[in-house]
C-alpha cells in the first residue's frame, strides 16, 4: 500500500515539474508574442508614416522648384509679349537690345540672382541683354536655347541644361519661338537656386536628394562632385545603383507621387522621386538604418523590459515549485511515520494554498502592469483608464434604462462604448515623453503637437484594429480616440465638430474624461473636489458638453461618488 502510495507522489511530483516548465515556457512565448506584435504594429506604423513624409518632402521640394520653373516662364511670357509688340510696331534692334538690358537688370536684381540675362535672335541679328558679345565662331541657330525652341511649336519650352559659353557654367533656359517663325527669346536661369532646392530634400534630417533631367543628367545634388554626371551616358555609371534608380524613375514618371525600395552601395534604401514639368525628376534616397533606428532602440528597450518580467515570474514561479515539492516531501515524511497526518497534511495544505493564491495574484498583477504599461506611458492613465470606463458604463446605463436614444444606445452600444474607452488615448503612444510627461503648461507649439494623439489615435485603432474584428466596436473606439476633445459650441479639435455633428460616443466620452482628470491628481494639478468639478461641467454644459450628457452625469451623482469613496 505505502509502495504505491510513493509511486504516486512521484508521478506527481513528476507532473508538478511539467507543469513548473510548461508555466515558464508559457511565459517566455507570451512575453515574445507581445514584444513581437508591438514591434511589427510600430513597424507598420513608422513605414506609413515615413513613406507619408518621404513623398511629402519630395513632394514639397518639387512644388518649390516648380515655382521657381513658373517664376521664369512667367518672366519670359510677359516680356516675349513686350518684344513681340515692339518687333510688329516697328521697334529697331537699338530699341530692342536696350528694352533687353533694362528688363535683365530689373529681373536679376528684383526677382532672382539666378537669372542671368536675356537674348535671342530677333530678325536675323543676336542681341543679349547683359551686353555679352559673342565670338565669331558663336552660331546662334545652332545653340540648344534656338534648337529646342524650334522643335517646341511656338509653345513655351525648358532647353535641357547645357554649358554656358559666357560663363563657362552650367545653365538652362526658357525659351520660345516669336510670330514670325525665325526669331527666338531666351531667358537663361543659373542653376544655384535649384541646387539649394536639392540640398534642402531631407527626410527628418536624414537622406539626400538630388535632380536630375530627362536625359539623366544630375543638375544639383547634395554632394558637389556628382552635378553635371549623367547617370544613364556615362560609361562609368554603366550598371551602377545609380542608373538602375534613375531608369526606375523614368519607367514610373507617369505616377504622381513614386516610392520604392532597392539596395544602393550595400545598403537597404527608401527611394522619393517626384516629376516636375515632365522635365526634371526631384529624387530623395534614405537608408533603412537611418529611417527606422527609433524602432530597433525601442525593440531592444521591449526586450529588456520583457527579460525583467519573465525573471520576476520566473522567481517566484519557481518559489511555488521548490515549495511545492517541499510539500510533497513532507507528505511522503508524515506518510511514512504516520504522526499527525491529518493536522500537518491540512497544514502544508493551506501553505500551498496561501502560497498559489499569492502566485494567482502576483501574476494578474503582473498582467495588469504589463497592460497598462502597453496602453499608456504617461505614468496617470492607468487608473484614468479604469475610472473612465466606469464612468461611461454609468451614462449608457443610465440612458439604456431612461429610453434615451434608443436608436443608438442598445445591449451591443454599452458593451461595445465600454470596450472602447478605454483606447480614448492610444494616440498618446505616439507623442513625445518629453511633451506627454511635462509638469508644466505646455507651450504653443507643444500643444499643437498634443493635440495631434486624437487624429493618430483615431487612425492606429482603424489601421491595426481594423481587420478581423467587430467593425462597429472599431468605428465607436476610432470615434472615440478621434473626437473626444471635440466641443459642443464647435470650438475643439481636431475637426471643429459642432453639436450632434460629433459622435454620441465621442461626447460621452468627453464628459468622462473631463471629469476624471478634474477629480484626479495630476503631475501638474492637485485632485480638485466632486463639486468644484460638477460646478465646472454645468457651467460648460452647451459650448464644452452636451447639456443633456452633462444632466444625466449629475443624475448619477450618487453612484460617482461611491465609487469615488471606493477608489480613496
Amino acid at each position: 500500500m505505502k509502495k504505491m502510495e510513493s509511486n504516486d507522489w512521484k508521478v506527481k511530483n513528476e507532473d508538478q515539474k511539467r507543469q513548473y516548465i510548461m508555466t515558464l515556457v508559457i511565459i517566455l512565448l507570451a512575453l515574445l508574442v507581445i514584444v513581437g506584435y508591438t514591434f511589427g504594429s510600430f513597424y507598420k506604423i513608422t513605414r506609413q508614416d515615413a513613406i507619408a513624409l518621404g513623398k511629402n518632402a519630395v513632394e514639397e521640394e518639387a512644388a518649390q522648384m516648380n515655382n521657381f520653373l513658373l517664376k521664369g516662364t512667367d518672366v519670359m511670357q510677359v516680356t516675349e509679349l513686350t518684344v513681340s509688340y515692339m518687333m510688329k510696331n516697328g521697334a529697331d534692334s537699338q530699341e530692342i537690345e536696350a528694352f533687353l538690358q533694362q528688363q535683365s537688370k530689373d529681373y536679376e536684381e528684383y526677382i532672382s540672382q539666378g537669372f542671368t540675362g536675356i537674348y535671342g535672335w530677333f530678325r536675323g541679328e543676336y542681341l543679349d541683354g547683359s551686353g555679352w558679345v559673342p565670338p565669331e565662331n558663336y552660331i546662334p541657330k545652332e545653340r540648344p536655347w534656338y534648337t529646342e525652341a524650334q522643335q517646341g511649336n511656338g509653345e513655351l519650352v525648358v532647353v535641357s541644361p547645357y554649358l554656358d559659353t559666357k560663363t563657362n557654367t552650367i545653365l538652362f533656359s526658357v525659351a520660345k519661338v516669336l510670330d514670325d517663325g525665325d526669331s527666338v527669346i531666351s531667358f537663361d536661369i543659373a542653376m544655384d537656386d535649384v541646387q539649394d532646392i536639392a540640398e534642402n530634400i531631407r527626410l527628418n534630417g536624414n537622406g539626400y536628394g538630388f535632380v536630375v533631367d530627362d536625359q539623366g543628367m544630375v543638375v544639383a545634388h547634395h554632394d558637389e562632385w556628382e552635378k553635371g554626371k549623367n547617370y544613364l551616358m556615362d560609361e562609368d555609371q554603366q550598371d551602377s545603383d545609380m542608373q538602375k534608380l534613375v531608369k526606375q524613375v523614368y519607367q514610373e514618371k507617369d505616377q504622381d507621387n513614386i516610392s520604392f525600395e532597392m539596395e544602393i552601395d550595400g545598403e537597404e534604401c527608401m527611394v522619393f522621386s517626384q516629376t516636375v514639368q515632365e522635365k526634371w525628376h526631384v529624387i530623395l534616397i534614405v537608408n533603412y538604418s537611418d529611417l527606422f533606428q527609433k524602432i530597433q532602440n525601442n525593440l531592444f528597450r521591449n526586450l529588456l523590459v520583457s527579460l525583467f518580467i519573465f525573471l520576476v515570474v520566473g522567481y517566484f514561479c519557481t518559489s511555488s515549485y521548490r515549495n511545492r515539492k517541499r510539500a510533497i516531501h513532507y507528505a511522503e515524511q508524515l506518510q511514512e511515520y504516520q504522526l499527525n497526518l491529518e493536522d500537518r497534511v491540512e497544514e502544508q495544505t493551506r501553505e500551498i494554498r496561501e502560497q498559489s493564491q499569492k502566485m494567482i495574484q502576483l501574476q494578474e498583477n503582473v498582467v495588469e502592469g504589463m497592460a497598462t504599461l502597453i496602453e499608456s506611458r504617461d505614468g496617470d492613465t492607468g487608473q484614468h483608464v479604469r475610472s473612465t470606463k466606469r464612468y461611461v458604463a454609468m451614462m449608457v446605463d443610465y440612458m439604456y434604462e431612461h429610453r434615451l436614444h434608443p436608436d443608438e444606445v442598445d445591449q451591443e452600444y454599452m458593451t461595445r462604448i465600454c470596450n472602447a474607452a478605454p483606447l480614448h488615448d492610444v494616440g498618446k503612444i505616439m507623442i513625445s515623453d518629453t511633451i506627454l510627461n511635462k509638469p508644466g503648461r505646455f507651450t504653443p507649439e507643444e500643444f499643437a503637437v498634443m493635440q495631434t494623439h486624437s487624429e493618430i489615435g483615431g487612425r492606429i485603432v482603424k489601421d491595426i484594429l481594423g481587420e478581423g474584428m467587430d467593425q462597429e466596436l472599431i468605428q465607436i473606439a476610432s470615434d472615440v480616440a478621434h473626437y473626444h476633445h471635440e466641443k459642443w459650441d464647435g470650438s475643439g479639435y481636431p475637426e471643429g465638430l459642432k453639436g450632434t455633428e460629433i459622435p454620441l460616443s465621442a461626447r460621452i466620452m468627453a464628459v468622462a474624461d473631463v471629469f476624471d482628470a478634474l477629480v484626479s491628481k495630476r503631475v501638474y494639478k492637485d485632485a480638485m473636489g466632486v463639486e468644484e468639478a460638477y460646478a465646472i461641467l454645468q457651467e460648460d454644459a452647451g459650448t464644452h458638453f452636451d447639456p443633456e450628457l452633462v444632466d444625466i452625469f449629475v443624475k448619477i451623482r450618487n453612484q460617482v461618488e461611491a465609487y469615488l469613496k471606493s477608489l480613496r
